[in-house]
């Protein structure tokens, strides 16, 4: 393969799609607004294409491990492979609106992230033995900002301490929503030079390694 097609015809694809869609949105142009409409299709499809390979590459990483019997490792695929073929069989067979599926999605998907979200708390409590180190001014006022927030959240301490209630409610109100504000247009412009980037040739690393 030429170095021309291996390396500047993806970034011309890229550098093209990239400016139609952005174009796109504030010239309102009809022919313009269609062609991004079926480059979303074409997303789309290649997604479709991306999500088999990954699947059939899920099989084949672990595949070996039930193949060799790997010691604590083969246990784990089997049971991993085998929820992959009994959701895609039933999502198939039922549809995913079916209440088969449904149920299965939420044994499976519903049960894991609830297990996530209680274990975060265990998480968040070793991390604020770790972050709240009261030896310097801000981890003091750090300290003292997080224990007032906490207890605002107590509807015990929320009667009893109106004067902490009423701080803290201006606290979560005024310096917080401006910080978050603040956070969110950082990671906008942030996107905006990543994009910038990729679509202008000037970052190469999704291409791979140069040779």
């Amino acid at each position: 393969m030429s170095v021309v097609l291996r390396k500047y015809v993806p970034l011309l694809i890229l550098g093209v799609s990239g400016f139609l869609v952005i174009f796109a949105f504030p010239l309102n142009w009809g022919v313009l607004s269609g062609v991004t409409t079926d480059l979303g299709n074409w997303v789309s499809i290649l997604a479709s294409f991306a999500l088999g390979i990954g699947a059939i590459n899920l099989f084949i990483v672990h595949g070996k491990p039930i193949m060799r019997r790997e010691k604590g490792q083969w246990i784990y695929s089997v049971a991993l492979l085998s929820t992959l073929i009994i959701v895609f069989l039933v999502g198939s067979v039922y549809g995913v609106k079916g209440s088969e599926y449904v149920f299965l999605y939420s044994i499976l998907i519903g049960a894991g992230l609830l297990t996530l979200t209680s274990l975060r708390a265990f998480f968040m409590f070793t991390a604020f033995g770790r972050a709240y180190k009261v030896k310097t001014l801000p981890g003091i006022l750090m300290l003292i900002t997080s224990i007032m927030v906490m207890m605002w959240q107590v509807p015990l301490f929320e009667q009893i301490y109106l004067p902490l209630s009423d701080f803290t409610k201006w606290m979560l109100d005024t310096p917080y929503v401006g910080v978050t504000r603040a956070i969110l247009m950082l990671s906008g412009l942030g996107l905006v030079v990543m994009v910038f980037k990729l679509i202008s040739s000037m970052d190469k690393s999704w291409m791979g390694r140069e040779e």
